[in-house]
């Protein structure tokens, strides 16, 4: 373990020019037990390394550590000071690192940073609405999408654009929370004999109050029947309460009907995945607040290709900007095809019916298996990969997805919740989805 050191020297040397050691010195590697993690910061150098270097980065690592080793290629973790420059797995919501303020807000999503396009245009006017005019008409407001799409962005400008009207008028306080961090406070105030100071402070503290991923508080009861009371204690006192998930409230499964009921109450607002007018609007607006100089036909480019979500845009924006700089390279359409050569073949590529064989095989299966009526461990679990893969490699929804495994739209939100939560939990179940991952991200399969 501890020659890992030297593997990144023994690469730089076998590397080709001066812009393919700025790429290699870029990764990190460490070893969790018997598998070797490479660490790359951004997706479009984990394909690119991938593509050209996986064998070389295998060899030396045999070579270097005197054994044979599983390798395994993932997105570096940043700090504060990296996360400008960063791109975030996309396998859970999680918003940005940044300096919170006391509220939980994050001061860079604002009303002028947001893009408004076809896809987003109603939940951005409701939610201008409730900022400028706090009628509470609009309550509770609830903003459902896939990842990436700006929810929380959305939510946040509610809160920015309300402190700073505010300061020349009467005070309001703004609280922002995750039903992650929600239900960890509730959790920790109960057993510290300190319910009392929780109520009292959700139900009589804020004016404003945002939940973010309400569909991660499924299965907590005690947890979801606090929420219910504090959402009735602030309405009833004509505060303003906003939500955010990745599905509608009569869709997440295993929540309280009551809660659901409270969910959908108010305005329930689905926001869609852009368009390519939209799309080309983002690219243009991250270049120029990075003070980066795109041609009309690499934004083309980006907005034509790059499709899944405002994340990936903007990692593409920032990635292209840093490697031109590092490589001494100008921002062409050439440079642009070079770095995102192996992402756009893969999003043309991978499609259910790819994902499902190539599942089904590793797990010595048949297409048919996956798509059949069995319920037998070493059919579900597999088919249960295969539903979470094509809900994150395809644009497919997930009433297509529940065609495609002959089943119920309620079965393949309960898959997606089921594999999202043991990815997290049980290292069996991330490495077989992590070697899915490793293989559809590469170039040739």
């Amino acid at each position: 373990m501890g020659n890992l050191h030297l593997i990144k020297e023994v690469l730089s040397r076998e590397v080709g020019g001066p812009s393919e050691r700025v790429l290699i010195n870029q990764i990190d590697i460490k070893k969790d037990h018997d598998v070797a993690i490479v660490y790359c910061p951004n997706v479009f150098t984990l394909a690119y390394i991938q593509r050209k270097y996986k064998d070389l980065i295998v060899k030396n690592l045999k070579k270097v550590l005197g054994e044979n080793i599983e390798v395994v290629f993932d997105l570096k973790k940043h700090n504060d000071k990296e996360e400008k420059n960063s791109y975030q797995e996309p396998v859970q919501m999680v918003l940005p690192s940044y300096s919170a303020s006391q509220d939980g807000l994050n001061p860079r999503f604002t009303f002028d940073e947001f893009v408004v396009g076809r896809c987003n245009a109603f939940a951005y006017e409701a939610a201008l609405a409730v900022s400028e005019e706090m009628l509470n008409r609009y309550n509770p407001l609830y903003f459902y999408s896939d990842i990436g799409l700006g929810k929380s962005h959305i939510a946040h400008a509610i809160g920015n654009k309300i402190l700073k009207s505010s300061r020349s008028r009467n005070p309001v306080k703004v609280k922002y929370t995750t039903a992650n961090d929600f239900a960890q406070e509730y959790v920790y105030s109960v057993r510290n004999n300190a319910i009392d100071r929780f109520k009292k402070n959700y139900s009589f503290n804020f004016d404003l109050f945002f939940i973010d991923d309400v569909h991660l508080l499924k299965n907590k009861e005690k947890t979801q029947m606090e929420l219910c009371c504090i959402i009735d204690e602030l309405m009833n006192r004509g505060k303003q309460v906003v939500f955010s998930g990745f599905h509608a409230p009569s869709s997440i499964q295993n929540m309280d009907k009551g809660l659901k009921s409270r969910f959908s109450s108010g305005l329930v607002i689905d926001i869609k995945r852009p368009d390519k007018d939209t799309r080309a609007k983002i690219v243009a607006k991250k270049a120029e607040n990075e003070g980066i100089v795109l041609g009309p036909d690499v934004v083309e480019f980006l907005s034509e290709n790059i499709k899944n979500n405002i994340r990936e845009l903007e990692s593409a924006v920032l990635t292209i900007g840093a490697m031109s700089s590092l490589m001494k390279r100008d921002i062409t359409l050439e440079l642009a095809h070079e770095l995102l050569e192996g992402t756009i073949e893969k999003e043309h590529r991978v499609n259910i019916p790819f994902i499902q064989n190539i599942v089904a095989k590793n797990f010595g299966l048949s297409k048919e298996d996956l798509v059949s009526p069995s319920r037998k461990r070493k059919v579900v679990y597999p088919r249960q990969i295969a539903i979470f893969l094509c809900r994150r490699y395809t644009r497919e929804s997930l009433s297509t997805i529940a065609e495609s495994f002959s089943r119920r739209h309620s079965s393949i939100i309960h898959s997606l919740e089921v594999i999202d939560t043991s990815y997290k939990a049980n290292l069996k179940v991330r490495r077989d989805i992590d070697f899915l991952i490793e293989r559809l991200d590469v170039s040739k399969i």
